[in-house]
């Protein structure tokens, strides 16, 4: 897909944002939280990436549901909040829109954020207990 110019400067600035608050979201919450100098930071960025992501168009985030774009458009009420959404929004921002820029020369700096693990209910533990212990016999 081809970007017009507005659509990458809008899609840069989005992801600049988004790696500063992964980054802060990688330290730990209470260390973050408790400088109120991070607090800000971490709110700023959320701002900025909120501001960026106004000047996307509709098809960029029609194309990309995984995002909440939802829960990026509202301001965090507390620092609290604001933190949990760094946590959840930021990587997904990251992960997703990073390929659209995959030809320029700023994604060779981009950061690169794991999947998130695939967590173990309760019902697939037992599954995989079962399996084990039917291949004992």
């Amino acid at each position: 897909m081809a970007l017009a110019p507005r659509d990458k400067k809008a899609l840069l600035t989005l992801i600049e944002q988004a790696q500063l608050v992964y980054l802060l979201s990688r330290y730990p919450r209470k260390q973050v939280l408790d400088d109120a100098a991070d607090a800000a930071r971490l709110e700023d960025g959320l701002e900025g990436m909120r501001l960026a992501a106004k000047d996307l168009p509709e098809r960029i985030k029609a194309d990309h549901a995984l995002i909440p774009w939802d829960e990026l458009a509202k301001k965090p009420d507390s620092v609290e909040l604001a933190w949990r959404r760094a946590k959840r929004v930021s990587p997904t921002v990251i992960r997703e829109l990073a390929p659209l820029l995959a030809g320029e020369p700023e994604a060779a700096f981009f950061l690169r954020p794991e999947e998130p693990r695939a967590r173990k209910t309760k019902a697939t533990a037992k599954a995989k207990t079962r399996t084990k212990s039917a291949r004992r016999r």
